[in-house]
């Protein structure tokens, strides 16, 4: 093992895990974490409907020897990839913009294969350690990652995953050590993959499964090399340099706690130019077919990141045009809405062909700290109205309530949990309730999640 007295980025985030095991995170950071906890379940009962899911569900059952989870015969670490794929492929589970990342995908994953049994209290601690491992990580080569064609949230997946499982697990301060060492070999991911929406997830799927098999070997015994990070990991996907940002304040006290919410699926590069539409839409009260052209604003790697041609849903999630022109058909922007059965209606595919998106400079200049958006609608008539938007709904300067996360979950979870099952699942997360161990919390949703078709 190595000594405390190592001053790697390893052991400083290390340590960051162990302070934050005996730190006193005062309500409103509870409140927080509580509520994306429950987002995250709710986005999974989204990501685990697609082929993919169901496929890569199969191969780990028939492989998987059993974990004590109650999940029929997964292993701890494949159970914790199935959760990633599902919260990641939903596309519509939480984010960091100073990471430019999804947390929820690495580190919700971790606590709801292994925390069965173990106190609100002690998941409350994992979920804020490896949010805070994985964002300052993902800040530091934001937006750098994406400009080399990586893929921030599974490249740090692994981080988020070992932090989450050493503070669930109780590891002491050099088995967390060493478990974020070989986080460091188990990263990787392409932003080429988006080109397919279908099966992108996987990477982050992997990387959580990496991040658990790193934790998992280091409490065995297993070191790597402490200077794995600024000697390696930042040299190979970054540059050299930028790790000394890792440990720079965050925007809050924790970085779960500078993390927003999606109200609505889609990626969050196209929420604010949905919101700008809706804003204007709302206001004004014309009808879809008043629309002559629509013109998108945004910044730079919104435009990048999205999928042109719509041929699933997983594309639909990532085309603004779609996602506005089919808001103004359709009248929601919820998950119906990117059904692959609205991809032939008329209306959808004019409205689609006639927004048209560029770099407003204004807008690029803000990012990534605002993620923004000026939408331009022209009627037919003549009329123009326009809005900007800078804080897309569920960031923390416009969060939703837990009510509307409770309303997300039942949606989420139709034909999945039972009405009690919601309800007592929401009574247990709801701001206020009791501290209390619910041995079979995690167990039960799992089996809803794997085999409740």
């Amino acid at each position: 093992m190595q000594t405390h007295n190592d001053n790697s980025l390893t052991m400083i985030l290390a340590q960051r895990v162990m302070d934050i095991r005996t730190a006193d995170l005062g309500e409103d950071t509870i409140r927080k974490v509580r509520q994306h906890l429950l987002d995250g379940i709710a986005s999974a009962f989204i990501g685990n409907r697609s082929r993919t899911f169901k496929d890569l569900a199969a191969l780990s059952l028939v492989e998987g020897k059993g974990t004590g989870t109650g999940s029929s015969s997964v292993n701890g670490d494949s159970l914790a990839m199935l959760w990633a794929f599902a919260i990641n492929g939903s596309v519509s589970e939480d984010g960091s913009r100073e990471g430019a990342c999804h947390p929820a995908a690495a580190v919700i994953p971790v606590v709801l294969a292994f925390g069965g049994g173990r106190s609100l209290a002690t998941i409350d601690r994992a979920i804020v350690a490896g949010y805070d491992v994985m964002i300052r990580l993902a800040r530091a080569g934001n937006p750098h990652f994406a400009r080399k064609g990586f893929h921030g949230t599974a490249v740090t997946a692994p981080f988020g995953a070992a932090a989450a499982l050493a503070q669930l697990q109780g590891f002491d301060v050099s088995a967390t050590y060493n478990a974020l060492c070989l986080a460091a070999l188990g990263g990787s991911g392409l932003m080429a993959a988006f080109k397919n929406g279908s099966t992108q997830p996987l990477q982050v799927g992997w990387g959580v499964r990496n991040g658990v098999a790193s934790a998992l070997l280091a409490l065995a015994g297993n070191t790597g090399y402490g200077k794995v990070l600024e000697e390696g990991f930042f040299p190979a996907y970054l540059e050299k340099g930028l790790h000394e940002a890792v440990m720079a304040p965050l925007e809050k006290g924790y970085a779960i706690e500078g993390c927003y919410l999606k109200p609505y699926p889609g990626c969050r590069h196209m929420h604010a130019s949905l919101d700008a539409f809706c804003t204007i839409i709302e206001e004004h009260g014309f009808g879809y077919d008043d629309i002559e052209r629509v013109k998108v604003g945004t910044y730079r790697i919104a435009l990048e990141t999205g999928i042109k041609k719509v041929l699933s849903r997983g594309d639909a999630y990532f085309n603004i045009p779609y996602a506005i022109a089919a808001r103004a058909v359709l009248g929601t922007a919820g998950y119906d809405a990117f059904d692959e059965r609205h991809f032939a209606n008329p209306d959808i595919m004019r409205l689609s062909a006639v927004v048209s998106e560029q770099v407003d400079p204004e807008i690029e200049g803000r990012y990534p700290l605002q993620r923004g958006a000026r939408v331009e609608v022209e009627l037919k008539d003549g009329r123009s109205f326009a809005h900007r938007v800078f804080y897309p709904l569920g960031e923390p300067e416009a969060p939703l309530s837990f009510d509307v996360t409770s309303c997300k979950l039942e949606n989420c979870t139709s034909g999945y949990l039972s009405n009690q099952e919601r309800q007592n699942l929401i009574s247990v997360l709801k701001p206020g309730a009791a501290e209390t161990t619910h041995t079979n919390f995690c167990g039960l949703l799992s089996e809803r999640l794997l085999f409740c078709r």
